[in-house]
């Protein structure tokens, strides 16, 4: 056996090719086919479904479960009121009865009309505060960005059914009707209804938050104390928000107004930064315009640029719609009215 070290090769790195089929390659996209079939119809285009991610924000924006406990103790405290209400009612028509028939009848009537007027105010302010949320209800399910098309033409469908029935908001509605197409996505028919039926009304809340801002600039501008500012700015904002949730076709009701209000500590509270920023911008200037403004006029700026500050997010909850990057109204421009208005009346 000779010895073969002498004329095998040196040893070397070696590179070994091997063809592998290519499993783990993405896909490429494949072009449209057109498949035959007997059906003449018009072929109405679908939306892929979106894919549902969650994540930890989604469990905080869900509302919250009430309290069994305190939703047991209300519902028993109620109970002990109109159980005692109907007892002595009982006993005061039973005691009239007992002196004559007439002054007994008159109490049964005097009964029966309390009740039926306690009844229908009960009803306003339930139907205005179911009214109300089941407009928050659409705005949840149109900020949730991706809409498949049948909730899609259901929430617009139910937006159409709340807004206010005026001859402007017919005329809108008639316009909507005429610009969309069956060829349009969900996304685009919203554009569209945000567009033609919510500008009407969004001009209506901002005619109504200059209002307000004009008022809260001139109340304290010449409110003595800081008591009376705070008294006057919240009587000023109450009213807005009443009037802003008439303009949206929303009952001022005392539930709707307290629901509103309610939501409008719990989103202005989450604006805390905004008002920092708000106070250094108006200390700015009031430094720049010393020689126009006097302190209290700083004072009654900063004042009605948190007013405006509330009434865009007061907007924002009574509209069905969620607003847009281009729709939101502008600071600037709620008190720039204002300024010019502050401006003209200064003397030369």
């Amino acid at each position: 056996m000779s010895d073969q070290t002498a004329n095998s090769p040196s040893l070397s790195v070696r590179v070994i090719e091997v063809d592998v089929a290519d499993e783990g390659a993405p896909r490429s996209s494949s072009a449209p086919q057109i498949i035959p079939t007997e059906r003449t119809e018009r072929v109405t285009p679908s939306e892929p479904a979106p894919v549902v991610v969650r994540d930890v924000r989604d469990a905080r924006d869900q509302p919250r479960r009430r309290d069994r406990v305190m939703s047991f103790g209300l519902a028993g405290v109620a109970m002990l009121f109109a159980g005692w209400l109907v007892v002595d009612a009982v006993g005061w028509i039973v005691a009239a009865f007992e002196r004559s028939v007439a002054l007994g009848v008159l109490a049964a009537t005097a009964v029966a009309a309390g009740v039926a007027g306690g009844g229908a105010v009960v009803a306003r302010e339930l139907t205005s505060l179911v009214r109300l949320k089941n407009v928050e209800a659409i705005h949840r399910r149109l900020a949730d960005g991706q809409v498949l098309a049948i909730e899609g033409r259901k929430a617009i469908a139910d937006v159409l059914s709340v807004v206010p029935r005026e001859r402007e908001i017919d005329a809108a509605i008639e316009s909507f009707q005429r610009q969309v197409k069956l060829h349009h996505a969900t996304a685009q028919q919203i554009e569209i209804l945000s567009r033609t039926v919510m500008q009407p009304l969004d001009r209506r809340a901002e005619a109504h938050v200059r209002t307000a801002v004009l008022r809260a600039f001139g109340i304290t501008a010449i409110s003595p104390t800081g008591l009376t500012d705070a008294i006057f700015f919240l009587a000023c904002g109450i009213r807005m928000v009443r009037s802003i949730a008439a303009a949206y076709g929303h009952r001022p009701t005392a539930a709707t107004t307290i629901h509103l209000l309610r939501r409008l500590v719990i989103e202005a509270g989450k604006l805390g930064a905004v008002d920092i920023a708000s106070s250094s911008l108006v200390q700015h200037l009031g430094g720049a315009l010393t020689e126009r403004l006097a302190t209290s006029a700083a004072d009654a700026l900063y004042a009605a640029y948190r007013m405006a500050r509330l009434g865009i997010i007061v907007m924002d909850l009574c509209r069905p719609i969620p607003f847009r990057d281009n729709e939101v109204p502008s600071v600037t421009s709620l008190v720039g009215n204002v300024l010019r208005r502050r401006s003209q009346a200064q003397p030369d």
